[in-house]
């Protein structure tokens, strides 16, 4: 039975990947071949036929999931042991669709507050509850206003630390130095035996003569 990339394990294959397409004899080929696909088109095709690559290194990926069984014990389907706390994830996910949705709901409670307050006004002028409406109204633009501008600076700064973050970060270490020497030896054959073969094949190169 072959053994399939896990999920959880396609980012480090994404990793390996980078340092692969990085390595000279790849870059020269895909740089001096008038044929040769660019370098995200052959990314597209490694990570499409991920799970053939990855099997090139069975063995020390056995290793490795071994490894990491021993030190990270998961439930039968695959989640994180009960009683553990809950990641920040879904908080920093709802945190954009509020930057979005404030701003919307005020600027139409707004909407809402001016039109009545002012046709209120225009009708009795000297009603209190006009008044009350249209400063309601007024202090909901304000809050539209400054809603806008944060979520807009929110964006900015998202954006700048996208474009200073590296494509392919390095996977997190485990805290195991057994995990951790089994994964960097999966690592290893992986690109040795999979990754730099397959790029090769991609760009009809040769593997460099041993001296």
């Amino acid at each position: 039975m072959t053994l399939r990339l896990r999920p959880e394990d396609r980012a480090d294959f994404a990793w390996v990947l980078a340092l692969a397409l990085d390595v000279t004899e790849i870059r020269t080929a895909l740089a001096q071949s008038p044929v040769a696909p660019d370098t995200a088109r052959l990314r597209a095709r490694a990570l499409a036929d991920a799970d053939g690559i990855a099997a090139t290194a069975a063995a020390e990926y056995r290793t490795y999931l071994r490894a990491r069984a021993d030190v990270m014990p998961t439930t039968a389907t695959g989640a994180p042991p009960a009683g553990n706390p809950p990641t920040p994830q879904g908080t920093r996910a709802l945190l954009p669709a509020l930057g979005v949705l404030t701003p919307l709901i005020s600027a139409v409670a707004a909407t809402v507050f001016l039109v009545f307050g002012y046709g209120l006004r225009f009708a009795t002028p000297r009603s209190q509850a006009a008044t009350t409406l249209v400063t309601a109204g007024w202090v909901c633009a304000l809050a539209t206003a400054v809603s806008t501008g944060i979520g807009l600076c929110a964006l900015l700064v998202t954006a700048l630390r996208s474009r200073a973050r590296p494509p392919f970060d390095h996977p997190l270490p485990l805290r195991n130095p057994e995990a951790e020497q089994a994964r960097s030896a999966w690592h290893q054959a992986l690109l040795e035996h999979g990754l730099l073969p397959y790029l090769r094949r991609q760009l009809t190169v040769s593997p460099p003569r041993a001296d």
